[in-house]
């Protein structure tokens, strides 16, 4: 199984370690059984803001903050969180912890392949979102 490296300040989403680890676990679950492997380290960064936007603007030609963003080099993905945003972009009757979990699977999925770029592309990766997130909750 691939490690979950987690680094930043994950103690302002209510959560513990454990919880970020076995919601990456899920979703190579949740993968493995479509018959699609990816076996690779993730790391977990949550990071500031501006730090973010820098990244955002560097990589993707976006010069906005976000709440997330993935890379992946092969055997091994980073996701990056933004907890601010994320903080501001939870629905109402979301919890901290559940929209943090929420966007960290969805940073795994953006690591299998998963994409949002069109109506089609987000319908299919926003029903997986949704299916694990039902396993997990």
């Amino acid at each position: 199984m691939a490690k979950v490296n987690i680094t930043g300040g994950y103690q302002g989403t209510g959560l513990i370690k454990k919880q970020l680890e076995n919601t990456v676990k899920a979703v190579f679950s949740a993968m493995n059984s479509k018959q699609i492997t990816v076996n690779k380290d993730i790391n977990i960064v949550f990071v500031e803001s501006d730090e973010i936007r820098k990244l955002n603007k560097e990589y993707r030609g976006k010069d906005a903050s976000t709440d997330i963003l993935t890379f992946d080099y092969g055997d091994e993905g980073d996701i990056l969180l933004n907890l601010d945003l994320i903080r501001k972009l939870k629905e109402f009757d979301e919890s901290m912890p559940e929209a943090t979990l929420k966007t960290v699977i969805h940073g795994v999925l953006h690591l299998y392949g998963y994409d949002h770029e069109n109506e089609k592309d987000r319908a299919i990766m926003g029903k997986q979102e949704n299916k694990i997130w039902e396993k997990i909750k």
